[in-house]
This record gives structure tokens, sequence and C-alpha cells, in this order.
């Protein structure tokens, strides 16, 4: 979660905040921690001295609850003002101040507190406060402060120096939004944040880019006479995330959205975009658009959901993806009112495989097996470890043909037995039920059934 709140700004405080929005994104994006404060004074404040003390006058948060962002908001709305106590030179690491939580920690006004338990040692500790300030001479004039890093570990000096840098940029942007009081605001939004380069930008005017800076350039493969030669911009988006990002003119809201963007190789990325309206130097409605590469994230989020949906012994679908899409399944079952077969299956003789070659040797043979069974299925079949050497297919439209469907199965797990270099003699065994318009069931009861028809078939043998 991202929230933004302004006190008190004039014209030129949205640029303030928006910078404050950039730099929470950059945060977010570059570094391992999970919740951030990005915070902006109305005065320079003194590190290490109670007095001048100032008032923050924006504020931008990533990954805060709810209702720390509200104690947050009171801050500020109560004027509470910060001082440079914060900031005492026992926990300054060049530019950086590093607080461990077993040491001597400053007032706790503008920093995260930590929401979670964190193993003892060398870890992120609860009441650890990093703060990377904005300087502005040998002042302060605003900070990010941070928590909750994703590995749980306390901050490398890779991890210091790169807060270091963002710290760094964003001091320059926030010094100068507050000087150039005279400048179009809309100037100053793609002046300052395309000269931080820490984000793509375009300025899009009537679907055409009018500015584009070189990081968005770098992003989506053009050169700056390429990009700008885009007619409309938005061809760069995959065509089936562009409603998301089609709007007409730059008098709507700003919007916040994930997409897909084609490079100019072809090669798909995924991108976090916010889009803000503005006026044009030349007096028409224009949009501000500043973007990020967020691909590596997308695709370890889609690899770490298929693992955690499928066997990693046998590659396949395990019982926790069974019991939440059957339900799926039999809905679309009920509803064109066609048959469902649930069989089970269970390997014989498997037992003497573990106890004579070892349950090393056992697991290959399993996973071998999962294979086969994959390879005789349709594509709209799908089949699930159940458990131990047991396997449950889940059999749409099928009905009255699972006699043809079995002695398929069966001759090709006897095949692949043969062929294999230890004398193996397995077998499988099944058992089914059906669901069908004119004899519904639960899935419990299928389940059952065919268990039941499993065990009379292995008992008959």
């Amino acid at each position: 979660m991202g929230v933004s709140v302004g006190l008190d700004r004039p014209a030129s405080g949205q640029i303030l905040q928006q910078i404050l929005e950039s730099i929470a994104d950059c945060v977010a994006a570059q570094t391992p921690f999970r919740r951030i404060l990005v915070s902006a004074y109305e005065e320079r404040v003194t590190p290490g001295e109670e007095n001048p003390t100032s008032r923050v006058t924006a504020f931008a948060t990533r990954g805060v609850p709810m209702t720390q962002e509200e104690g947050l908001r009171s801050f500020l709305v109560q004027r509470r003002r910060v001082s440079g106590k914060l900031y005492e030179e026992n926990g300054r690491i060049g530019r950086i101040y590093y607080f461990p939580g077993d040491t001597t920690s400053p007032a706790p006004s503008l920093r995260l507190p930590s929401r979670r338990a964190f193993l003892p040692g060398s870890t992120w500790h609860a009441r650890d406060i990093l703060l990377a300030p904005f300087w502005d001479g040998n002042g302060i004039i605003g900070q990010i402060s941070v928590d909750d890093p994703s590995d749980g570990a306390r901050p490398t000096n890779g991890t210091l120096d790169q807060l270091e840098t963002l710290a760094s940029v964003a001091s320059v942007a926030v010094r100068d939004a507050c000087k150039l009081q005279d400048l179009s605001e809309d100037h100053r939004v793609f002046q300052l944040l395309s000269e931080s380069a820490l984000t793509g930008i375009l300025v899009i005017e009537e679907d055409e880019p009018r500015y584009v800076n070189s990081r968005a350039c770098e992003l989506l493969g053009y050169d700056n006479a390429a990009m700008r030669a885009l007619n409309p911009w938005w061809q760069v988006i995959h065509p089936d995330d562009r409603p998301t990002v089609w709007i007409q003119d730059g008098r709507g809201p700003e919007t916040h959205n994930t997409v897909r963007a084609i490079r100019r190789d072809g090669r798909q990325i995924w991108l976090t975009m916010r889009t803000y309206p503005m006026d044009h130097v030349d007096d028409g409605n224009a949009l501000l658009l500043h973007f990020f590469d967020i691909t590596d994230h997308i695709e370890m989020e889609a690899q770490l959901k298929e693992r955690a949906l499928r066997d990693p012994l046998t590659g396949l679908l395990n019982r926790s993806y069974f019991e939440d899409a059957i339900r799926t399944e039999l809905e679309r079952t009920r509803r064109y009112k066609r048959p469902l077969t649930l069989m089970m299956a269970d390997l014989s003789r498997f037992k003497l495989v573990n106890d004579r070659l070892g349950h090393q040797e056992g697991d290959r043979i399993l996973a071998g097996i999962a294979s086969v069974l994959r390879s005789q299925l349709r594509d709209s079949d799908w089949v699930v470890r159940f458990g131990g050497d047991e396997f449950l297919f889940v059999l749409p439209e099928t009905g009255s043909d699972v006699e043809t469907l079995e002695a398929r199965l069966h001759k090709a797990v006897g095949d692949w037995s043969e062929s294999q270099p230890d004398g193996l003699s397995l077998g499988i065994d099944f058992g089914w039920a059906t669901w069908t318009p004119d004899l519904p069931k639960e899935t419990r009861e299928l389940i059952r059934e065919a268990d039941e028809m499993l065990y009379r078939k292995k008992g008959a043998r």
C-alpha cells in the first residue's frame, strides 16, 4: 500500500509531492525494504541539535498499514515539529544514520517502528532505525526512513550505498522544488524528475511523445528520435493492456497501473506506471508518465506461485491446487451439464522397489511414472500427486469411456516398467467415480467412491 499526504501546500507543493512519490517508488524497487516513509521538511534542521526545528510539509509511503499511516497523518496535522536530535552522531555511517535496536535510539518521530518479529543474531531487529537524510549543506531538509527488509537482514554496505545515492539525488530534487517558485509547475515536473533519472519519463500530448528522457529510451529499447516519432505512443504497450492507458486528454485523475510493454527488440517487460494530468507549455492538455521496470519482480512472483502449486518431485499438480481448482471444474460441469470423472490410481509393488533399490531410486521411478501418466492425457485433463504413490485424475467431459483410458494407462506404465534396467514389475490399479447431471455428487463423495473401487480391484487381484 502507498499513501501520500501534503499539508498546506502552495501550487509548487504538488511537484514536491510527486518527487516524494517517485523517490518512494524507486526505494521500493531498488532496495530490499518493504516499508518506506519519505518526508520533506519546511526548513533545514541541524543534526544533533534540538533547535531549530521544522515541520513536515509532505510525505509519501509504501507498504505502511492504515493504522500507522493515520498516526503519521495525526503527527503532521497537529503541527508536531522535527528536530536535529533525530540524527545523533553515534548512529552516523557516512551520510546515513543507522541505529541498531540493541543500542540507544533517537526519538521515534517520523521513523517506522517494525511490525515484524525477527530472528535473533545478525538480522534486522524490530527496533532498528535506518534513516537516509536529504542533505542541504550541513543541514537536513527531509529523509527516507525504511523498515521490514525482505531478507530480514541488517543492511550491507551495498544497501547503505544504494540508499545514500537515492537520497543524494532526492536532495537535489527536493531543494530545487523549493527554490524554483517562478517556473511553471508542469515544467518542473518533468525537468526535476528527468534530471534525477530514476524512472522513465514521457510527456504526452494528443497521443504523441513531446518529451522523452534517456531512462525511458533505455527501458523501451528506442533512441530518443524513434521514441518521439511513435504515434500513438501507446503502441509500445501490450495490446491486452492498452485499455488501461487510453486516456483521451490530460484532464483525468492521476492513475497507477501495472502494464506489459513491448520493447523495440520484441521482448516483453512489465512496468509500473503512474500517469499525471498536466498543462503543456503550449497551453494544451497533456499527460506526464513515469515508470520503471518490475519484470524481475513479476517473474519471481510467478515462479513462486507455480512452485506452490506443484509437487517438487514429480512436477505434477499438488493436492492444494486440486482443492482450489476442483470447485471451478465442478461448477463448469454443472453449468454445461456434462459428465466429469475423478479417477484414483495406486502403484502396486512400489514398496518392494523402495526396499530393494532405496528411496532415491524410488523417487526417480515415481517421477518417471508421473511423466508417463501425464503424456497419456488430453490437454483438458489434469493429474495430481495425491500422496505417496497415489495419483488423482480429473477428467472433464468423461463418463462411459473411462475403461479405454484405464487400459491405455495400464499399458503405458507396464511398457515403461519393462524398459527399466532394474527388472521392475510395477503395476497400477484404478478406481473412479463420475458426476452426471442426473446423478450429481459432491467432491468428497466422488473421491470416496473412486477410492472404494480402487481397493476392491486391488483386493480382487
